[in-house]
């Protein structure tokens, strides 16, 4: 360090750059009152020895000092104090481009490229690319054209004609393919949920539920034109409540796929670490990774044993996420394109704090299902079943009064394994008349499909609901319609205290 500053020194006035400077004076992993590692060692002796020269040489001589990181936070407390002498007098951070930012910078990138051009015939959507590279840094974009100029020339450039000068034209076509398969560089190593096979439509009942989570989650996606002239701050936090088994974890997976949207999906416990500081950390890190991947939503399961009320921790472990949550959700970092939906069974457990107007200021219930409710989940359920014509799911229906969604599942799952049974019962194995159908696909070279399946009678639907049993007893039923029934007129303001005969709970890390 000290050669480079005197060569800056010697063909002075000159600038002196840092590139990551955390990668040698960054801050350490140990957390306080442990042993102080090997890493963290370095990274101070570096620090106050890169602090000690930088003094000295900038008070009397004509060198400018510029350094780049991740973030601020990522560099050496010696270099940064946030009290006292500060090395680095003005601290720049470098924003997320915009839509139009993106626009520019890909049409900037493609004039600047010999031989490639923009297929007059067919222009570029270009609002349709910039909106679709939401989250790339100008490195990505760079990439993003390198790959669509790939696409173009596999399209257009035969092998005889791979030697010939020729001018590439790219198109829409080439653009949606490169899209396709980048990964920009702030979502490498982020584990996203993109959604399973289910859709709003898979989903039987919960039409309200459903309608509220496309209002906010998929409307401001669709018609960012629209949105983003709100003088107002939008809606960004959910709280789903519900009985077990009512279908919210389900609704929240099948955001994914319907919206458009990133998903990250967290369980509460896996954020709670006995290490002072971990927890909240892990907290800053999902919200960081959803600004990374944004248009992304969070989804926290569990939500009450992440962020109970304040107060009745042993350890303070939940208390310091629940401020940590509060500091993320008042947008204090900023949440565009950003949601949080949190699913709980108890909301009468968790924070009020958090569920105040601009944070999870939303609560929808899940209800346990009614006569029509079931019916619809039965027919959605049922879809992938081969059902006899004398199947009568209204009936089924009828006779499933406190069934919650999952319930009704294990009567189909129940009745299925009956029709297996029927199926291969040895009493019927030699009866050429029946056909087994394939459940699998042949151990063959040539993929076969499976058309049907075992074939699903009244009988075996009436079989299965004998043997299955409602999941909620009257009594807890009972206790979660008390429960919702204060919470929805307190609005979270009601303690757990309140609700008579219900256990204590405190949560511990």
């Amino acid at each position: 360090m000290s050669q480079w500053l005197g060569e800056c020194i010697y063909y002075q006035p000159s600038v002196l750059i840092f590139d990551d400077l955390d990668s040698i004076a960054g801050i350490g992993s140990s957390a306080p009152g442990q042993t102080v590692s090997e890493e963290d060692y370095y990274y101070t002796r570096v620090g106050e020895k890169l602090s000690e020269l930088l003094e000295e040489f900038q008070l009397s001589n004509c060198v400018s000092i510029i350094a780049t990181a991740p973030s601020v936070l990522k560099v050496n407390s010696s270099l940064v104090a946030p009290r006292g002498w500060h090395i680095f007098k003005t601290v720049l951070e470098i924003p997320d481009l915009n839509k139009d930012d993106r626009a520019d910078i890909l049409k900037n990138i493609i004039s600047q490229r010999i031989d490639v051009t923009i297929d007059d015939d067919i222009p570029l959507n270009w609002s349709k690319i910039a909106g679709r590279s939401e989250g790339y840094v100008v490195q990505d974009l760079v990439d993003l054209v390198d790959k669509a100029i790939f696409e173009s020339c596999k399209r257009t450039v035969s092998a005889q004609d791979c030697k010939a000068a020729m001018t590439l034209k790219l198109d829409n076509s080439d653009f949606e393919v490169a899209l396709t398969n980048s990964v920009p560089l702030l979502q490498r190593g982020v584990d996203l949920y993109h959604g399973n096979s289910c859709s709003w439509d898979d989903i039987g009942g919960l039409c309200e539920v459903k309608k509220i989570l496309i209002e906010v989650l998929q409307w401001p996606s669709q018609y960012p034109e629209i949105f983003e002239h709100a003088p107002l701050r939008l809606q960004s936090g959910l709280l789903l409540y519900g009985a077990p088994g009512t279908g919210k974890t389900l609704l929240a997976g099948a955001v994914a796929k319907e919206c458009g949207l990133k998903f990250i999906s967290i369980k509460g416990p896996e954020l709670l670490s006995k290490y002072i500081g971990a927890s909240e950390e892990a907290v800053r890190n999902i919200f960081q990774k959803a600004q990374s991947a944004k248009p992304c939503v969070i989804f926290f399961d569990e939500f009450e044993s992440l962020a109970p009320r304040r107060g009745h921790d042993s350890t303070g472990v939940t208390d310091r996420v629940v401020n940590q949550l509060l500091t993320q959700l008042d947008g204090v970092e900023s949440l565009h394109g950003v949601w949080v939906v949190a699913a709980t069974s108890r909301p009468d457990l968790i924070d009020p704090a958090l569920l105040r107007p601009g944070r999870l200021d939303k609560a929808i219930k899940c209800p346990l299902p009614d006569k029509d409710d079931r019916f619809a989940i039965l027919q959605a359920l049922s879809r992938k079943l081969v059902l006899s014509d004398n199947t009568d799911l209204g009936e089924i229906a009828n006779e499933t009064e406190g069934f919650t969604g999952a319930d009704l599942q294990a009567v189909l799952y129940t009745a299925l394994l009956k029709a297996v049974e029927e199926t291969v019962t040895p009493s019927n194995a030699d009866n050429k008349d029946i056909k087994l159908q394939p459940l699998a696909r042949d151990l063959s070279d040539k993929p076969q499909k499976v058309t049907s399946g075992p074939m699903v009678t009244q009988g075996n639907l009436k079989t299965a609901l004998k043997e299955t049993k409602p999941s909620l007893s009257d009594m807890e039923k009972f206790k979660y319609h008390l429960i919702y029934e204060k919470f929805e007129r307190s609005h979270g303001g009601t303690s757990a205290e309140d609700v008579a005969s219900m256990p204590q709970r405190a949560t511990l890390a």
